[in-house]
């Protein structure tokens, strides 16, 4: 009777996450390492006893969201309007204290819901940057492009308790032939030196 008892009591109050998943016990006070109280305590892929009545167990997923950007009409340096596609991976993050931010802001929240706010964040920082950069600095250095954004939204995602595993631009047109006639000329003079 003990030994069944004591596997009912595991089986019920022994809650096993997966290494993907955030185990978040809200219920009881718990401090963080920098002293303030909070209301819950977490667990990164692990286990832990639940204590029956006074914890409640939510799971938060902690695997890469991939998100789509597309920026139309978005100003570059010179007042030269650019479409930009591009595609990121964000995830929460384990880093201390940062998420605690993620757990005050997305616990309940469904995936798609975490996945839209980083996607907003994304395309109103990458705007910011394009506007600091020329069409053909956009087209031809993609990765200072990647490199800046990651800069410049790091604090935005980080209040939020997000990552930026990955961003990297796909396609770079503009509506006004800009870059194509600069290439235009570029062929001109390969094909001009090549006669010579």
């Amino acid at each position: 009777l003990v030994l069944l008892g004591t596997l009912f009591i595991l089986k019920n109050f022994l809650i096993i996450g997966r290494p993907n998943e955030l185990l978040v016990f809200s219920g009881r006070g718990n401090r963080l390492t920098d002293g303030t109280k909070v209301g819950w305590r977490y667990i990164a892929g692990g286990r832990s006893i639940r204590i029956p009545l006074l914890e409640r167990v939510d799971k938060m997923d902690l695997t890469t969201m991939p998100i789509d950007i597309k920026i139309r009409g978005a100003y570059a340096k010179g007042n030269i309007p650019v479409n930009v596609d591009a595609i990121a991976t964000a995830k929460i993050t384990l880093d201390e204290p940062l998420v605690n931010h993620a757990i005050e802001r997305f616990l309940g929240k469904h995936q798609r819901e975490i996945q839209q706010v980083a996607k907003e964040t994304l395309e109103g920082t990458l705007r910011g940057v394009l506007a600091q950069l020329t069409p053909e600095e956009i087209n031809h250095d993609r990765q200072k492009l990647s490199d800046v954004l990651k800069t410049e939204v790091q604090d935005d995602l980080q209040k939020l308790g997000l990552m930026v595993d990955t961003f990297k631009i796909q396609h770079v047109t503009d509506e006004v032939n800009y870059l194509d006639s600069i290439s235009r000329v570029r062929i001109a003079e390969v094909i001009r030196d090549a006669e010579i």
